[in-house]
């Protein structure tokens, strides 16, 4: 088949978690079809990593993105009825490329990541459709009006009540609409429900990290320097956030017991409220952008993701349970990735259940043992992505017979 493949972001390098998913979809997709890929690339960074990309996906098509010139059009949205973030990634530029290629190429199928980029093709005549929301962006920005105080309240709630009237639009247009997990998709069928959804979970390489095998976990010293460890692109709200409270309410009660005990924020694009927690003293460090995490994480104590603003599956859980890393999460978060709490993670909701359960992993060997090897075979057996893609290949033989009828 010849697909074209939209997506917001260059989906490489792979080291985050919509770029993670985004490329491993186009990786399983390249390996059986002819693929033709449009996205916006963020940065000259990411520009100089597209020859990497070009040597899997030749049809490689990608436009600079401005996040100047795109603000601007971005609040010209402002007086339409379409959600802002639609206007963010829509450029006349890229609506040329894209139609140029519709135009020249008689395309099988069209997969569109992300619901900004369905603008492009909502006209378009390619006879198999599937878009991947991944998770509801409407409940995204209603989670965040209730964090946000006036007038960011204001317009983050505009803009949930936008994109939802947006998500079932676009949705009509598609033969299939994909999400990360059954939460998200359950959500959508409640409020939209055509009987066209699908859920495609994320997956992990474990071949990156210890193969089939988990290897024994390190002994921790409690009166050592015990290595908590958070990460995430931390210029992005929910992760902001999670940082914060943590350094800010949870760390201080753990060194009341623990006094030698470190905080490690990793992560791109550390914002400056992020970078202002950086302080050697405190035993708070934030790195920025780590190119290999996985020595990190594997060094790690204890991963905690106190996501108090959590939407679909958050990655950096399933790759701390594929490092071997013992996991404290909030219930949603847990949720998201379909763990159970206290036999894959442990879950907390304030600052002294966190601080509580931070101890009991590092206090107890046999906890933090099990934790570990019951959350790696969880990942084996859930999260295997040449297992979970086999439903992104039905999908698409799905709407190839139902033409074919």
């Amino acid at each position: 088949m010849k697909i074209l493949f939209l997506a917001h972001r260059l989906p490489y390098p792979p080291d985050k978690g919509e770029k993670i998913r985004a490329f491993n979809i186009l990786k399983h997709l390249a390996n059986h079809h002819e693929v033709h890929v449009v996205c916006w690339s963020d940065g000259e960074p990411e520009l100089q990593a597209t020859g990497k990309l070009k040597s899997l996906v030749p049809n490689l098509h990608v436009a600079p993105f401005s996040p100047q010139r795109q603000r601007v059009h971005m609040l010209r949205g402002l007086f339409s009825d379409k959600p802002l973030t639609v206007h963010y990634f829509y450029a006349d530029t890229l609506r040329k490329q894209i139609d140029a290629l519709l135009q020249s190429i008689a395309f099988d199928a069209l997969f569109v990541y992300s619901s900004n980029m369905a603008e492009y093709v909502l006209e378009t005549n390619i006879p198999i459709r599937l878009i991947d929301f991944c998770d509801l962006d409407s409940e995204k920005f209603k989670q965040y009006a209730t964090w946000n105080k006036p007038p960011l309240s204001w317009l983050y709630r505009l803009e949930g009540k936008r994109l939802a009237r947006y998500e079932k639009r676009i949705a009509e247009k598609f033969n299939h609409v994909i999400f990360i997990n059954l939460g998200e998709k359950h959500l959508f069928d409640h409020g939209h429900g055509n009987g066209k959804t699908s859920v495609l979970s994320n997956g992990v390489d474990l071949h990156q990290y210890f193969g089939d095998a988990l290897p024994n976990g390190h002994a921790i010293a409690t009166n050592d320097s015990p290595a908590l460890v958070f990460t995430g692109t931390m210029d992005y709200l929910p992760n902001i956030d999670a940082a914060m409270w943590f350094a800010e309410n949870v760390f201080p009660k753990i060194k009341s017991i623990l006094p030698g005990a470190q905080f490690h924020i990793l992560g791109r694009r550390p914002a400056r409220n992020i970078r202002r927690l950086h302080d050697p003293d405190k035993a708070i460090f934030v790195s920025g952008y780590v190119e290999d995490l996985r020595d990190r994480m594997q060094s790690a104590d204890v991963f905690v993701a106190p996501m108090r603003i959590a939407r679909g599956m958050q990655t950096k859980l399933l790759e701390a349970m594929a490092c071997g890393v013992p996991v404290v999460t909030s219930p949603t978060a847990a949720k998201g990735i379909g763990a159970w709490p206290s036999r894959e993670v442990l879950v907390a909701e304030t600052e002294a259940e966190y601080a509580r359960q931070v101890l009991h992993v590092l206090f107890n060997p046999r906890v933090r043992d099990g934790l570990r090897k019951r959350a790696f075979e969880f990942i084996k057996q859930k999260f295997d992505w040449e297992k979970n893609l086999q439903q992104l290949d039905a999908l698409i033989q799905q709407s190839s017979s139902v033409l074919q009828n």
